[in-house]
């Protein structure tokens, strides 16, 4: 059953453009009150029809400025279409802006009741749920405080909290999860697919792909001209990296599905993630290589044997800080593990054009063939240099390591001797 329906959705923005540019003209206009305005209008949505069912998650994903924002709006009802139908079935929770629905003046507690009316909520519900939404944002000693006085993560906190706590049907989330330290992030996380688990319906627009991998059951891509593309999540942020970069100007093929909604088909070749190079070069990955602990180069290793992962990035433009991300997958495509140095509290400098790091990996992987992915992107991941998704190989031997999997786990058994032997 769909709960949110777009049905040949137009949407279009008036944008004016002054055609006086002289300071003489302005005066003389101003004086003889002779303004002329350009009307001309911008398309951000054209004839737009997608369905999402009840249950589902789906990632919006697109350039600025091609209409995500606008459809979450369209969905919450703050505003409307030009023509065609938007349905929504059942109570929204949007969390489209940091601070949206909060008044400035009013304090933490005074907001909190009036955002939960703002999402329907009686005073009566909103006192029950008050101390969990508190101390989910764990903001106890601000909550008396005007919110004016809040940095942007708190006002994020205490939205979130309110509008993840009031138990909607449909949870609209726009980018939000970008501010914010990285342990509240990794609780709202948690929070959301909790509530995915729970059979609620969420629409999550974001620019951070490895964010939309992890929460999206399928994605819609908003190209520019305000057309949409929709199709598997791994497909859609295929393509949008191809199209982002100037990988491929088009989709190479495309059907249209039952519901008039253009979907994806592409070739195998290109779908293949070890063809995948996607980002805009600013810092660029010009070398990556492995090798043992001694500097030996090699890339085949025995299972606790140390990795060390020998990088070399080139500065191509005036970027002083990046963050490094890498992710390891088994040969039958499962990811074993993936992390950034953010993550491990390592700031990397560009004190030069070219800078050259290692990162060394206590090995635990057992016997097989594993896929390396190396990426630079901008600490919010905003920006992302340059990814080489599965681009580099190593191999590991168990030799007299016994166990099965994917790991050996670091294991230790204790038997008390009172317990007397098995």
């Amino acid at each position: 059953m769909a709960v949110i329906e777009f049905k040949s959705v137009n949407k279009k923005f008036k944008l004016y453009q002054n055609l006086s540019y002289s300071i003489k003209e302005i005066f003389i206009n101003t004086l003889l009150r002779r303004w002329r305005l350009q009307v001309a209008y911008h398309p951000v949505l054209t004839d737009v029809s997608f369905r999402i069912e009840k249950g589902e998650t789906v990632g919006i994903i697109g350039e600025n400025g091609t209409g995500k924002s606008t459809t979450l709006k369209l969905i919450s009802k703050i505003l409307y279409a030009d023509s065609g139908d938007v349905l929504v079935d059942g109570k929204v929770s949007a969390l489209l802006e940091v601070g949206a629905g909060f008044q400035p003046d009013l304090t933490g507690r005074e907001n909190v009741f009036l955002y939960g009316s703002i999402l329907g909520l009686s005073k009566a519900t909103i006192t029950k749920k008050y101390d969990e939404i508190v101390a989910f944002a764990e903001m106890e000693e601000f909550m008396e405080s005007p919110v004016k006085n809040y940095s942007s993560g708190m006002y994020m906190r205490l939205a979130f909290a309110v509008a993840i706590n009031v138990d909607p049907d449909i949870l609209i989330i726009d980018e939000v999860l970008a501010v914010g330290d990285e342990a509240f992030q990794k609780k709202c996380i948690e929070k959301i697919l909790s509530f995915k688990r729970q059979g609620k319906t969420i629409v999550f627009v974001s620019h951070d792909m490895g964010m939309v991998d992890r929460i999206c059951d399928r994605v819609i891509f908003i190209k520019k001209g305000g057309h949409i593309v929709e199709g598997s999540t791994d497909d859609m942020i295929n393509l949008y990296r191809r199209l982002v970069y100037n990988i491929v100007d088009e989709p190479e093929e495309q059907i249209v599905g039952e519901n008039g909604n253009v979907k994806l088909m592409l070739h195998e070749s290109h779908s293949h993630p070890m063809n995948n190079r996607y980002g805009n070069r600013k810092v660029e990955i010009s070398r990556v290589y492995f090798s043992d602990m001694a500097g030996s180069i090699k890339n085949r290793f025995d299972t606790g044997e140390d990795i060390a992962v020998n990088v070399e990035i080139k500065r191509n433009s005036d970027i002083d800080e990046v963050v490094f991300g890498y992710a390891i997958h088994s040969e039958d495509d499962v990811l074993v593990s993936g992390s950034n140095s953010r993550n491990h509290h390592v700031t990397l400098k560009n004190t030069s054009d070219t800078v050259r790091f290692r990162m060394i990996i206590s090995n635990v992987l057992l016997e097989g063939r594993y896929q390396f992915t190396a990426e630079l992107h901008s600490s919010e991941q905003v920006d992302q240099y340059d990814i080489l998704d599965r681009q580099y190989e190593f191999m590991v031997d168990q030799a007299t390591v016994d166990g099965n999997g994917l790991v050996k786990l670091p294991v230790i058994f204790e038997i008390p001797e009172e317990s007397g032997q098995i």
